[in-house]
């Protein structure tokens, strides 16, 4: 289990994952309401989000999308591969193909 951070350092880490999953091709924007992230479709907007990354600033993780996808933030590099991953499985063609 991780550690409590500030709210400065949450937003350091937000920030620092921001530009992590950039540099994997992402297209992310801090949000502005919540300190978290947006992920949308290349070129999207707001309505084209697809993914949501936030702190838990009690235990020291970020999380995505799901409550069971967590990561600690002592690592996010290793945070930001697991997002890119879920978020190429989770919006992959033939995950849209669903319908008859």
């Amino acid at each position: 289990m991780g550690s409590s951070i500030s709210r400065d350092g949450e937003l350091r880490v937000l920030g620092d994952l921001c530009r992590a999953l950039v540099m994997r091709g992402l297209c992310v924007q801090m949000r502005d309401a919540v300190p978290g992230l947006t992920i949308t479709r290349a070129g999207g907007t707001t309505a084209d989000v697809v993914g949501y990354v936030v702190v838990n600033r009690r235990k020291g993780e970020v999380s995505w999308w799901r409550v069971d996808n967590v990561h600690p933030v002592t690592d996010l590099d290793g945070a930001a591969e697991r997002i890119t991953a879920f978020m190429a499985e989770s919006t992959a063609p033939d995950r849209q193909r669903s319908r008859p």
